[in-house]
C-alpha cells in the first residue's frame, strides 16, 4: 500500500470510530438509565416565599461580591477618582414627551457629542432629575434634547457635584 492510501485509511477510521461506539450496546445502556433513575427521589418542591426569595437574592449578592476579587482593573483607576453628580434639569413649561440624553464629550466634528451617558424621558413634567457615577476629570457634560444635536448645550459640574441648568422656552 502507499502512504496516501494509509492517510485515507487513517481518516476514515478517525471518523468512524466515535459512530461506532454510539452504535453500542443500546439495551444495557437503556436499562442502566431506567434504574438510575428509578433509583433517585423525587426533589422536594420549593416554596416561592418572601424569605427564600431574600435568601437566593443574599446568596447571588454574596457570589458577586466575592467575584470582585478577581476583577483586573485598568492601571490609574481607583474608586477615589469617581464622583456621584446629581443632575437637576428645569423646564419652565410642562414637557409632554421631551428626550433628554447626556454626553461626556464632543467628537472631531463640532457639536457632536460621543460617549453617551445617560437617556430619560420626561413625560408630563417640567423637571428632569438623576444621578450618575463619572470620573473627576469630566469637568462638563453635554445635554442633548430629542436628538437635537445643533441645540446641544454643555454644561459645567459646580462645586458641589451638581449639573443644573433651567430651559426657557
Amino acid at each position: 500500500m502507499r502512504r496516501s492510501q494509509y492517510k485515507r485509511i487513517s481518516v476514515l477510521l478517525f471518523m468512524l470510530t466515535p459512530l461506532i461506539y454510539a452504535c453500542g450496546n443500546s439495551d444495557e445502556e437503556e436499562q442502566k438509565v431506567v434504574t438510575q433513575t428509578e433509583a433517585t427521589p423525587t426533589p422536594a418542591l420549593v416554596e416561592n416565599t418572601m424569605q427564600t426569595n431574600i435568601e437566593n437574592q443574599t446568596k447571588i449578592e454574596q457570589e458577586a461580591t466575592s467575584s470582585l476579587v478577581s476583577v483586573t482593573v485598568e492601571k490609574g483607576f481607583g474608586f477615589e477618582t469617581l464622583r456621584v453628580i446629581n443632575i437637576d434639569l428645569h423646564f419652565t413649561t410642562t414637557q409632554f414627551q421631551e428626550k433628554i440624553s447626556i454626553y461626556s464629550a464632543i467628537a472631531d466634528k463640532p457639536n457632536t457629542p460621543v460617549d453617551l451617558l445617560e437617556q430619560g424621558t420626561i413625560i408630563q413634567s417640567n423637571r428632569y432629575k438623576s444621578t450618575l457615577t463619572a470620573p473627576m476629570l469630566i469637568e462638563s457634560f453635554m445635554v442633548v434634547r430629542n436628538d437635537n444635536f445643533s441645540k446641544a448645550i454643555t454644561l459645567t459640574i459646580n462645586s458641589e457635584a451638581l449639573l443644573t441648568h433651567t430651559f426657557s422656552e
